[in-house]
């Protein structure tokens, strides 16, 4: 009933949708409605489809070995008018007596295939027989013990130290149980020492050596084996070579270090010429507003230098070169040398062709005198300012490329955090 109007109220919707013109929100909202119409659909199509009843008053049960389960129901009663909220507890099916011995005879099949574990034989047993506690998918129950508990336990594991060179022979017992059903088996199997070689018998025997100190109280110290066999021991403590591997990161350390040098100035002298390149609007627009206001040019870079180099004392700014290199000029001309000369050092110094351009200028402006000097100052300014915006859309572009690879680890990083516990749940 319920998919059924579900499904009329979805065909409604979108008659509705084809046949009015409606705005746009009312559409999104019977969009939203048609959606959950179509989810209630689906719901209850997949309950329909899995419904534990085959018919009206039977219950599928659960096939042996996989328990017993809970159904949850709403009960009509004849002459109660009010419906009553049942559980059942449909229990799993019951194996029949021939199935039973089936499952029986199947996993003493199963116990000769796989007991024997990596051995060759049950004849010529070395390492570790295998036992489970269950066979057939855990329809059979098994307990297993073994006569010669000091040879192999209850796990299977052998756990003698010495045996004799024909072997040890070792009853095994197993106790079947599927349903009402059990059935005991029994068996023998040859356990032989261990072939060794000569390296791992000598290894063996030390260990034999100081295992027989063990339980020995009051000693203080453990005493190793001088000799084992006619074959005299040296022991010698085994150094972790600290000196020797310090050394060596050392060498490596200093190997590196000129290129971590020259990559470090090499990023250096990039963050100086694109700080330069973003400061030269603001250097020449300072130079022109002073010279407009009837300052001298000289007068002009000592007032710019200066009050950087006070702003710098207080701690109120950051270095910064291009004003750095205009107070190494005003240095330079306090000690005698000639001012054309020092503004063309300018731009030797800041190897920049807008600095390069700029000396110039004020060089020629000492020669030919200061007419219409603060008109090329300014239009020098207005180009600048131009390009910077350029030049801080492309570092914007290029910050957008850096942060490019860590975005795609932090999404890789959600992605693990989403789908490991839905994986996880899944196998469980």
């Amino acid at each position: 009933m319920i998919a059924c109007g579900s499904f009329l109220m979805v065909a409604v919707v979108l008659w509705i949708i084809g046949r009015k013109k409606l705005s746009m929100e009312k559409k999104k909202m019977l969009g939203i409605v048609a959606l959950a119409a179509v989810l209630g659909l689906l719901t209850g199509m997949v309950n329909d489809a899995d419904s534990v009843l085959t018919e009206k008053y039977f219950l599928a049960r659960n096939e042996y070995g996989e328990g017993s389960y809970e159904q949850a129901f709403t009960l009509s009663v004849d002459g109660y008018k009010e419906e009553m909220g049942y559980e059942v507890t449909v229990p799993e099916q019951l194996l029949t007596k021939e199935q039973e011995e089936g499952y029986l005879e199947a996993a003493v099949a199963e116990i000769q295939q796989e007991f024997q574990g990596e051995n060759e034989s049950i004849n010529h047993i070395e390492s570790n027989v295998t036992i489970r506690d269950t066979y057939q998918e855990g329809k059979v129950l098994a307990i297993w013990s073994f006569e010669d508990c000091h040879v192999v336990n209850r796990q299977g594991e052998i756990i003698a130290e010495e045996l004799p060179e024909e072997g040890a022979l070792v009853k095994a017992h197993v106790s079947l149980a599927c349903g009402d059903t059990e059935r005991m088996e029994e068996f023998y199997f040859r356990v032989f020492p261990v072939e060794r070689d000569e390296t791992e018998e000598l290894l063996w025997q030390i260990e034999q050596a100081l295992k027989v100190q063990e339980h020995m109280q009051g000693e203080a110290y453990l005493k190793l084996p001088e000799e084992i066999n006619g074959q005299r021991l040296e022991w010698h403590v085994k150094s972790n070579r600290t000196s020797e591997k310090m050394l060596l990161f050392g060498i490596v350390l200093a190997v590196f270090i000129p290129f971590l040098e020259q990559s470090r100035q090499q990023e250096l002298k990039k963050q100086r010429a694109r700080l330069l390149e973003l400061e030269y609007p603001e250097v020449v627009s300072k130079i022109a507003l002073l010279l407009g206001a009837g300052m001298t040019l000289q007068g002009a870079l000592r007032k710019i230098a200066f009050t950087y180099e006070e702003k710098r004392k207080k701690q109120l700014v950051e270095m910064r070169p291009a004003y750095e290199e205009l107070l190494t000029v005003c240095h330079e001309i306090e000690n005698g040398m000639g001012e054309g000369a020092a503004y063309e050092r300018l731009g030797d110094r800041c190897g920049s062709a807008d600095y390069r351009k700029l000396g110039n200028m004020l060089s020629q402006n000492l020669r030919k005198g200061s007419c219409g000097i603060v008109t090329l100052l300014e239009q020098e300014a207005e180009r600048a300012l131009e390009e910077r915006k350029g030049v801080a859309k492309r570092y914007g572009e290029e910050a957008g490329t850096k942060l490019l690879l860590p975005m795609m680890l932090m999404l890789g990083l959600v992605i693990v955090v989403l789908m490991v516990p839905a994986v996880l749940a899944f196998q469980i």
